[in-house]
């Protein structure tokens, strides 16, 4: 039980030591000591083995206040490959990072099976990452794992999508891991985007529909059905069987049903929405009709992202998710005033909105980083 201990210590000390070079390294031993609480002694025996294991790498030197140079350490990023997988309504992509998240390369295709057949939809995944690592030149046991992000309709079925079940049914002989689209996206923003460095944080997707994620001190909550909390009582009917819910005015679907009924067009249908969303915002300039429904989305979202700073008072609100991005990019300014009008002011002088910082592909980015937190978490490889 004596060796279970202190096994459980080096993993746990180590963990502490990655944590602290992933996030802010490169970094001196000196400067691990108060990172970390870890004595000297202890940082120097832990640094060797993680270089040994090639987890770790010396990255220069820099100058001390007398005496010799320091040498800095940093996570070594060829120590092996991440794969992150963003699944839609009707597509799927692939993304290969190495280990400090820099893309290697990417793959997008159209979904062939239904989020119901997981087998065959683990077939595809397969497929597809073998394609990817071939196209990139990466054999198959330098993965250290692949997360997937799923859509949140998906999740509910939680037994049939758990990774021990995806894992069989792929045939890959690496970890995988399952994360929800916002949860992906919360990581992704907290770790390498508009989050970063900060305590606090709430993290907002508006795609298809709307969801948010709470980031508090590194650790990621979705905040429950935040797309179907009440933003009119007596509002519009959404799919969900409520009315007045936030996704049924901020989410795509809503927004582009809300234009066809003003307009006394036909229903829409869900076939390339972003194109329509594309084409709705950039028709504001010349179509009556188009401005008025965009004001009125940019004011609903304001609105509904100062419920959250009122609920919730984050350092940092990021507006993220593919539609979330055309609309901050269009009318960030717009939706700010709305949010200020919309919460109390001694919440907004505390709180920033931004734009995500991690792209349109912080999905699959928060996806490959689940591998990621697994090793920070255990202090080793995932595989081992």
């Amino acid at each position: 039980m004596r060796g279970d201990s202190a096994r459980m210590l080096r993993r746990h000390n180590e963990s502490l030591i990655l944590s602290a070079l992933y996030h802010d390294g490169p970094m001196s031993r000196v400067e691990l000591g108060p990172l970390t609480g870890l004595g000297p002694a202890a940082i120097s025996q832990l640094v060797s083995g993680l270089r040994r294991s090639r987890l770790v790498r010396e990255a220069g030197q820099v100058a001390s206040s007398g005496g010799r140079p320091r040498v800095l350490l940093e996570i070594d990023p060829d120590f092996g490959y991440l794969a992150g997988v963003d699944l839609t309504g009707d597509s799927v992509a692939w993304g290969l990072f190495d280990l400090t998240m820099r893309p290697v390369d990417m793959l997008r295709r159209k979904l062939r099976s239904g989020f119901t057949d997981v087998e065959g939809l683990a077939r595809e995944l397969t497929s597809g990452l073998r394609e990817l690592l071939n196209s990139a030149d990466v054999r198959e046991p330098d993965l250290l794992g692949m997360g997937i992000g799923l859509p949140k309709t998906v999740t509910a079925l939680a037994e049939e999508w758990s990774p021990g079940r995806l894992k069989s049914l792929t045939g890959l002989e690496i970890p995988v891991f399952v994360g929800c689209g916002v949860t992906n996206h919360a990581l992704a923003e907290s770790r390498f985007g508009a989050g970063r460095g900060f305590e606090r944080v709430i993290v907002v997707e508006i795609g298809a529909g709307a969801d948010a994620a709470l980031v508090v001190d590194g650790h990621v909550e979705r905040i429950c059905e935040w797309g179907h909390t009440t933003l009119d009582f007596g509002g519009r009917p959404c799919h969900c069987g409520s009315r007045g819910c936030v996704e049924a005015y901020v989410g795509v679907r809503g927004i582009l049903q809300r234009y066809h009924e003003s307009c006394g067009l036909q229903p829409p249908s869900r076939e390339k929405e972003s194109a329509k969303l594309s084409a709705l915002l950039r028709s504001t300039a010349n179509s009556g009709p188009a401005a008025a429904l965009v004001r009125e989305t940019v004011g609903y979202l304001g609105a509904a992202l100062g419920n959250l700073i009122s609920l919730f008072t984050p350092s940092k609100v990021v507006l993220t998710g593919w539609a979330g991005l055309l609309l901050g990019k269009r009318f960030m300014t717009d939706i700010r005033k709305v949010v200020a009008g919309y919460t109390s002011q001694h919440a907004y002088r505390h709180t920033s909105v931004d734009l995500g910082g991690a792209g349109p592909r912080a999905a699959m980015i928060g996806a490959a980083a689940l591998t990621v937190e697994a090793l920070l978490a255990r202090g080793e490889d995932p595989r081992a």
